[in-house]
């Protein structure tokens, strides 16, 4: 009988903390930027202490959100719209979100889509880099892998010794569909002389070198009515008032990780982190996309790399 009291205390004390956290995440941090010495920091709703906030956070109604230092931080927000965060403001206030006249449906419905895409990315995995002395590393391709592409011929890109040489060949349905030897380790863009490559087929690509195993990994041209979807989508965003370059950089790889397009996000968040190099947002999402297309060494140092710029 005391056992079932004090298992009912517990549920009761669960029900009656719940709805302070209860509320479905209506903001994210989409961007953290620091010149200098300075501290981005999150206070839950309902609680008294603050905290660093790390990228990509969901924010609920009632959390404040303060810049200290030589630190500024981007808020995006459900409903679309985003709010920046600087030491000169006082801490922001997340709200309910409210109908905003100045955004459209599309951007709104885009904005959404991000916010249920991020929801799933509040844990990122915890990967340990394993070290290895030897010289006789295979080749590893890196892209395209296991991925969709939106459009144009491929750009074929691995890592292996720089002083051997590699066979590159594109399979399909029917078989070969083009080969290449005798290639140094370089990126190389399929050819315009080569067969061309139908949208809607698994194709696949495969790298032998002397004394390792072939190498294949798959992709796909995007069919043209999907193709058109996520280029209106990019459009739109390309398009957006109000939003900073990060966070807009941000959404698109989002929008490109969501239509399976890996090695698109992959260009574009590259870019972004080269354009803003102390963000532990885009090294975090590159995370995410080298975990999808199996490079679990290259996912763990992007992720430690994030977690070095959020501290």
């Amino acid at each position: 009988m005391k056992a079932r009291i004090a298992g009912l205390a517990v549920v009761l004390t669960l029900v009656a903390l719940g709805p302070a956290r209860a509320a479905e995440p209506v903001a994210y941090i989409t961007e953290i930027q620091r010149t200098g010495p300075g501290e981005v920091e999150v206070k839950p709703a309902g609680e008294r202490d603050w905290r660093p906030s790390r990228p990509l956070l969901a924010l609920r109604p009632g959390d404040q959100v303060r810049a200290q230092g030589a630190a500024r931080a981007v808020v995006l927000f459900h409903g679309g719209g985003t709010k920046a965060v600087t030491p000169e403001g006082p801490p922001l206030t997340i709200e309910a979100p409210a109908a905003s006249g100045g955004v459209t449906a599309q951007l709104r419905a885009l904005t959404e889509g991000v916010g249920r895409f991020l929801l799933g990315k509040q844990d990122p995995p915890q990967y340990r880099r394993l070290a290895t002395r030897s010289v006789t590393l295979p080749p590893v391709i890196v892209a395209p892998r296991n991925t969709r592409l939106l459009g144009g011929d491929p750009v074929f890109e691995w890592e292996g010794s720089s002083r051997a040489r590699y066979t590159l060949r594109v399979v399909g349905p029917g078989g070969v569909v083009w080969e290449r030897s005798e290639l140094p380790r370089a990126p190389l863009a399929y050819p315009a002389t080569a067969p061309r490559l139908a949208p809607g087929v698994r194709y696949a690509w495969e790298l032998e070198v002397r004394g390792h195993a072939v190498q294949r990994a798959e992709f796909e041209l995007l069919p043209d009515a999907e193709a058109q979807r996520v280029r209106a989508a990019l459009a739109a965003l390309a398009g957006a008032p109000g939003y900073s370059s990060g966070t807009l950089a941000l959404m698109r790889a989002v929008v490109l990780f969501d239509a399976e397009l890996y090695d698109e996000a992959r260009r574009r968040l590259e870019a972004a982190a080269a354009a803003a190099p102390k963000d532990p947002t885009p090294p975090l999402m590159l995370g995410y996309v080298w975990e999808r297309v199996g490079l679990g060494a290259k996912a763990a140092e992007a992720f430690d790399r994030a977690k070095t710029l959020a501290r």
